[in-house]
């Protein structure tokens, strides 16, 4: 059901974005304030998705690392406390008496 309805959204998005390049084919100027490009809005709309997906993964890989950095703490961390507990096991229990 996933799949069917990724497949009709991405059709969809395939079929306004055809449409909006065959609609919007005259030259667009785009001022950087450093250099200025003309351009068709489509290669322009084209250019901003691919430079804000590759941000986005710039930014969600960053997270993914330190992610594996907190887990390999607390994999390090969970170890030092299994070792402590079976310590703690083999130790005979002292009523304080003695």
């Amino acid at each position: 059901m996933g799949r069917l309805f990724f497949l009709f959204v991405t059709i969809a998005l395939v079929v306004i974005a055809v449409i909006v390049a065959t609609n919007n084919a005259i030259l667009t100027t785009v001022d950087l304030y450093v250099e200025s490009y003309e351009a068709s809005l489509s290669i322009i709309i084209l250019y901003s998705f691919i430079i804000g997906a590759f941000t986005t993964l710039m930014y969600l890989v960053s997270i993914i690392f330190s992610y594996k950095k907190r887990i390999r703490q607390m994999n390090i961390s969970l170890e030092n406390n299994k070792q402590e507990l079976d310590n703690l096991r083999r130790n005979p229990l002292r009523d304080g008496t003695e």
